[in-house]
């Protein structure tokens, strides 16, 4: 993590207008493709592009008002699951980019603060792996992560191992709905899915995500 949060803060600091950048050159595309891949985004590439979201109305209707995805880096992200543009990557890389240039020039912060807190950003970024439910493949996706700052919505906190277990404890991986955590007998808890009904049962004692992961593992061989 650290290693690429280096190179990209360096690359961030090297332009000193990059409202005015157009274009980079190889190895500094790389940088930005490296940082994105480090954060868990798993792109095909990282191109010149800018990309807009639609603005919607309460109906879910779009209101025909756009606005910019990324305001200050001009590169976009594309995704190598589809080809297509990678519309929460390129604004992450957005926001990465306007931490380190804007924390350089508004917090006057040092370059070994900036490449901290890139780093921590970075990591940060990755989500929970997903947890197998059943031997057949199903698995617990964590709960959508929240935003951590309203100027820098793209910068979330992902679940981890050592994060308890709540009510509704994630997503049904393919099945995409809600999982929900609930008292089963006088020994197990079970994990129900709201979609599918699939209910899976473990001992109650288990607290986190962690301890779910090492029980269900256990419970399968």
């Amino acid at each position: 993590m650290t290693d690429a949060a280096t190179r990209f803060v360096d690359l961030a600091l090297k332009y000193k207008r990059w409202d005015e950048v157009k274009t980079l050159p190889a190895d500094e595309v790389q940088i930005l493709f490296d940082t994105v891949s480090a954060a868990a985004f798993n792109p095909k590439k990282v191109m010149p592009g800018k990309l807009v979201g639609h603005y919607r109305d309460q109906d879910g209707s779009s209101t025909g008002e756009t606005y910019p995805i990324n305001s200050l880096c001009p590169f976009k992200v594309v995704s190598d699951e589809d080809g297509d543009d990678h519309y929460f990557a390129t604004g992450w890389l957005d926001c990465a980019l306007r931490r380190a240039v804007y924390g350089s020039t508004r917090q006057t912060e040092g370059r070994e603060k900036l490449i901290e807190v890139m780093a921590e950003e970075i990591e940060r970024s990755v989500p929970l792996e997903p947890i197998q439910l059943t031997s057949e493949g199903d698995f617990l996706r964590e709960y959508p992560p929240s935003t951590l700052a309203f100027s820098l919505e793209y910068f979330v906190k992902h679940a981890r191992d050592e994060n308890n277990l709540g009510s509704c404890v994630g997503v049904h991986e393919f099945c995409n709905s809600w999982m929900d955590r609930t008292r089963a007998t006088k020994t197990h808890d079970a994990i129900v899915c709201r979609g599918c009904h699939l209910r899976v049962l473990f001992y109650k004692e288990v607290k986190t995500y962690g301890d779910l992961r090492q029980v269900l593992a256990f419970q399968r061989v």
